[in-house]
């Protein structure tokens, strides 16, 4: 019933919310100019009345609608320090309660903003599970039949001639099965629980490994690996197979956002208790708005990306109890970055 209540409120026009704080505050303040020659008692009893518009504005507008009410609330202020019977102690008083104004409306707007987003945050979480139930069934029930059409179309085009008419066309399903394939794949790894054999792993062998495995792609996009881990020896408690597709993943990325000519980067930032791998291109970078949502799943902003690659990685990297950052410039590049739980033995060893 509060769920619905909210949604129908969330649907009202701002104005309408408005009108209602509006005007109390126009009231109250009419009020006071009225009562302050004539009753200045009843008019010190109205100003305490203002708190009911700035507890509505803040419910209902947060933050920014706290802190403007408060301004517009300590307006009627202003004339008691410009009277001439207005004292010292008098005159700090009033500071006082307009500063317990801007307090009330700000700690009553931050409250209602952290509820809202938690609230956005448990509907995103809910509605990511049922999506992730969905793409599972769908792509149990796809799965055979796309490779059962992978597996002929791939045999029909064997046995064709180099010259033949349809060989072109037969080539472009067997590369758009492959592509769905991929995408059942993905689906299937991020709905599926994850199942980790952590052992010490060797960081810079791990980079070379990776590397190898994308020299490729590099090659071909014309830019450059740069590996800054210098051999240090670093070690985490990880899953190889589970850490190696994380760094796969990310140096892929960097590799296809890179210019031509550009440099990826791999180097790690360490402290006593946590390593940090990062992964940096010389991309145009992540625009502010799509931070937050690049993990998400689908949600992609490459042309032909699936919305998964980074919704896998960040799941790989939670399910190793680190963390994965994005800190990204406009036209300057992006950094991925990699915080892992170091081994104890190795911080005893580096400290000795």
């Amino acid at each position: 019933m509060i769920d619905e209540l909210r949604r129908r409120w969330s649907i009202v026009p701002t104005w309408i919310k408005v009108v209602p704080v509006a005007m109390l505050l126009a009231g109250l303040s009419l009020a006071h100019w009225l009562l302050l020659p004539l009753r200045p008692d009843l008019s010190a009893l109205v100003q305490r009345f203002f708190f009911l518009p700035l507890f509505m504005a803040s419910l209902l507008f947060g933050l920014r609608g706290g802190l403007i009410c408060a301004a517009l609330i300590c307006l009627n202020y202003l004339d008691l320090f410009s009277a001439p019977a207005t004292g010292r102690a008098a005159a700090f008083l009033v500071v006082l309660e307009m500063l317990l104004y801007f307090l009330t409306g700000a700690l009553t707007g931050f409250l209602v903003d952290r509820e809202r987003r938690e609230a956005r945050r448990l509907k995103e979480a809910e509605n990511l599970a049922l999506l992730g139930q969905a793409a599972a069934a769908v792509a149990h029930e796809l799965k055979t039949p796309l490779i059962a059409i992978g597996g002929f179309a791939q045999r029909i085009q064997r046995d064709l001639k180099p010259d033949h008419p349809y060989r072109h066309e037969l080539k472009i399903i067997v590369d758009q099965v492959s592509h769905m394939e991929t995408l059942l794949r993905q689906m299937l790894d991020y709905t599926r629980p994850l199942e980790l054999r952590l052992v010490p792993v060797e960081l810079s062998g791990l980079v070379k490994e990776v590397f190898t495995l994308t020299e490729a792609m590099a090659k071909q996009g014309a830019v450059r690996l740069a590996d800054e881990l210098d051999g240090r020896g670093l070690k985490v408690p990880a899953d190889a197979g589970r850490l190696r597709q994380v760094l796969i993943n990310l140096v892929q990325n960097a590799v296809q956002a890179s210019p031509r000519g550009g440099v990826v980067v791999v180097r790690a930032q360490v402290d006593k208790e946590h390593i940090a791998l990062e992964v940096m291109d010389q991309g145009p970078g992540i625009a502010p708005e799509d931070q937050e949502k690049i993990f998400f799943p689908f949600f992609t902003t490459k042309r032909g990306g699936t919305g998964l690659g980074l919704a896998i990685t960040r799941k790989n990297v939670l399910a190793h109890h680190g963390v994965l950052e994005l800190q990204s410039t406009p036209g300057k590049g992006s950094i991925f970055r990699v915080v892992l739980p170091r081994i104890n033995g190795d911080a005893a060893q580096e400290e000795n």
